[in-house]
């Protein structure tokens, strides 16, 4: 009775013990989202044309939750306790599809693959976001390379032209050199790259759609 005793003592403080551990070495993880003012309009008044915009394609390097840092020699790793809270390119779509609203290019953006034919189709690849660590003794950047590709689409023969293919890179410098601030750099890099993304797809569809015009009056 006594030995059982003892046995049932032993246990209890052993799992005492343990819970402590446990406790002790619990990992806290910091979950981050993508967030930034709004970008200015790119026109006062909207063309009267739909877009579709289809979620983003994404560098399979960067299709993760995790944070990336790069270093000048091209070794790098990951931040271990601090994540996206998403998977960054699905950050990002949110981010750049309310951009797309608020530039006030277009009277009407769906994201869908289906039903009526829009006048105008884009579509985005997340080409790089890490942070980049080039030089000993400098600060680090918030690196962010987008690719995108704008196309009429001609609902009567089904066909399409593209009118913007273009790269758009953005570096912004980490106040400081924790997660925080690389989350920081990024949403002002992303913001960076929207604002010219509007401006040149407002170009470009102005010019398309005085084309067509010219066209139209030719005939």
């Amino acid at each position: 009775m006594k030995k059982l005793a003892l046995i049932l003592l032993a246990a209890l403080l052993l799992s005492g013990c343990l819970s402590g551990i446990f406790k002790r070495d619990a990992i806290t993880v910091n979950y981050y989202q993508i967030d930034y003012p709004s970008i200015a309009k790119a026109c006062e008044k909207p063309f009267d044309l739909s877009l579709s915009f289809r979620k983003l394609q994404v560098n399979s390097a960067y299709d993760r939750s995790t944070l990336i840092y790069m270093n000048g020699d091209k070794s790098g790793g990951v931040y271990s306790y601090d994540e996206w809270l998403s998977s960054p390119d699905e950050l990002i779509f949110s981010m750049l599809q309310r951009d797309l609203e608020d530039g006030n290019v277009f009277k009407s953006l769906t994201s869908r693959t289906s039903g009526t034919l829009p006048d105008y189709g884009l579509v985005g690849s997340l080409v790089e976001v890490y942070e980049s660590r080039e030089l000993l003794g400098t600060k680090a950047k918030a690196h962010v390379v987008m690719l995108f590709t704008l196309t009429r689409l001609d609902r009567g023969s089904r066909t399409s032209r593209v009118v913007l293919q273009k790269r758009y890179t953005a570096d912004t410098e980490c106040v400081s050199g924790d997660p925080e601030s690389y989350v920081q750099g990024v949403c002002a890099s992303l913001r960076d790259i929207s604002e010219r993304l509007n401006k040149d797809i407002y170009g470009a569809v102005g010019e398309e759609e005085a084309r067509l015009k010219s066209e139209e009056v030719k005939k």
